[in-house]
């Protein structure tokens, strides 16, 4: 088998480790994105495995340390320009602006997954009173009134027991994300 040099330095063995390690860390992402597209799992399935394929084909032109999931969401969006072409008498048609507007939302929703994912695992260091007011008024719904009455401190300092939470996750957020505003949407 030939070990040829790609365009990354890689050995085609290295190159392949390489995009098997980006595709199952993006994978899902794009399946979502596609099947936001189509709608169909089946057609979805199959758009999935010829932008894989593609990507694969296309992988020395992959520049490193860019987004691999937008280098693939744009192979996709060709596979799904010509399977909407393809299918337009079967099924819905989307003009390219909803096209567009589609895009736009996968990738907010894509971006809020992460901060979610982020602010969990954020959580998870706080300490059991600060979890505990935390989940008092955000999972349980309650009035900064009823978490003074339970905890037994005033309503003002539970408005400032919360700010503090809020500033401490918001701390960890901005330096897990490595972004100078975490609540930017």
């Amino acid at each position: 088998m030939e070990n040829k040099s790609h365009k990354h330095g890689f050995s085609k063995d290295s190159s392949h480790k390489l995009f098997m390690g980006l595709v199952l860390a993006n994978q899902k992402k794009l399946y979502v994105y596609i099947l936001s597209m189509v709608f169909h799992v089946n057609d979805a399935d199959d758009i999935l495995q010829d932008t894989l394929v593609l990507m694969w084909e296309k992988f020395d032109e992959f520049q490193p340390g860019t987004d691999f999931t937008a280098w693939g969401k744009a192979i996709a969006r060709h596979k799904i320009l010509k399977y909407l072409h393809n299918n337009s008498s079967s099924r819905l048609h989307f003009n390219d602006n909803l096209l567009n507007i589609i895009e736009a939302e996968s990738s907010r929703l894509d971006n809020l997954t992460e901060r979610l994912a982020v602010l969990k695992k954020c959580a998870a260091h706080l300490s059991q009173k600060e979890s505990s007011v935390i989940m008092m008024r955000y999972e349980q719904g309650l009035s900064f009134n009823k978490i003074a009455m339970t905890i037994g401190i005033s309503k003002q300092s539970v408005y400032r027991f919360i700010s503090r939470v809020h500033v401490k996750l918001a701390k960890c957020m901005k330096r897990s994300l490595g972004q100078e505003q975490a609540y930017e949407y």
